[in-house]
Order: structure tokens, then C-alpha cells, then sequence
């Protein structure tokens, strides 16, 4: 599916699955430091643990979908995860600091959300450090969210699919 952002640039969206391995290793390797630590909230784990999660996406309980440039660059990952087939999975998003606050975000993590319902997921679930203000923002422009809060410098927010779509 092709996306226009803000700026006017385009870009490629659709699932991630094992052949797009070297494209998440690339990624993975530009990505600005402290953009994984948020995203990870923390120390990002191995690059291999990342691929061995790729491969067990089953796009049923696991479903990552990437952003593409023209030339097959990886600019963005958006993600849900459920342990089982209920209604809730937790969400993540890392998008390139070179594509940044075009609308990017916005857009996968709402094409996201419309997947997940197609799949039975009608919450998002998400946790961010609590100065993460940007994460707090997309999260707002793609659900409805219900319940957030403040612990101990973590943030937290559960979102209701049904009532943002």
C-alpha cells in the first residue's frame, strides 16, 4: 500500500516477514541510539533476538508491518503482540529520526489498527517512558485512549480500536 506523508514524500507499507530480514538488520544499525532505548526501554536487545522474532510472526498474534522507501530502505516498524487470541495486544512504533514528525507514525500505526481489528483486537496496550511526549501524542491522534497513566517514570496507555475507527 502506498502512503503519502505530511511532506510529500511516499512510501511502502506492508507486513514484515523472514525475507525482510537484512532490511531490519540495516535498520537496526542506523537507527539513533537513544530512539531504541525508548523504543526498548532500555538496552535494545541483539539484532538476532529481533530477526528470531520476525521469523515467529504469525500475523495472527504477532503482526509487524514496515515502512519502505523507493530505493527498499526500512524507515519505520510498527507492531502488535498478543499472547493469545483475546482482545488486547500491546503495541510498538520506531520510525528513522530522518522521517520524523511527517505524519509517518500516524499513518502506520493507524493501517496497524485497522489489522488488528480485521484480526479481533479491539485494544492497544502500551507502555513508554513517562517523557516520551511524542509517543503519548500518536497514541492519542490513533485511538481512543481509555486509561493512562504515571508509575514509577513509566508511562502507560490502553486505547479502544473500535471507538477511533
Amino acid at each position: 500500500m502506498r502512503v503519502a506523508l505530511d511532506d510529500g514524500r511516499e512510501v511502502t507499507v506492508r507486513p514484515l516477514g523472514h525475507a525482510d530480514g537484512p532490511a531490519l538488520e540495516a535498520a537496526f544499525r542506523r537507527a539513533d541510539p537513544w530512539d531504541l532505548r525508548r523504543r526498548f526501554m532500555g538496552m535494545p536487545p541483539p539484532v538476532s533476538w529481533l530477526l528470531r522474532q520476525l521469523d515467529k510472526a504469525d500475523g495472527i498474534h504477532d503482526l509487524p508491518i514496515g515502512a519502505f522507501t523507493d530505493e527498499g530502505r526500512l524507515i519505520a516498524v510498527a507492531q502488535f503482540d498478543r499472547s493469545d487470541d483475546g482482545p488486547r495486544a500491546e503495541v510498538a512504533i520506531e520510525v528513522a529520526k530522518d522521517w520524523q514528525h511527517a505524519g509517518l507514525g500516524t499513518k502506520l500505526l493507524t493501517k496497524l489498527a485497522g489489522m488488528a481489528r480485521e484480526r479481533g483486537v479491539h485494544e492497544f496496550t502500551a507502555t513508554y517512558y513517562a517523557d516520551n511526549i511524542a509517543i503519548r501524542r500518536l497514541l492519542r491522534e490513533v485511538g481512543h485512549v481509555v486509561d493512562s497513566g504515571f508509575d514509577a517514570g513509566e508511562g502507560y496507555a490502553r486505547l479502544d480500536l473500535d471507538a477511533a475507527s
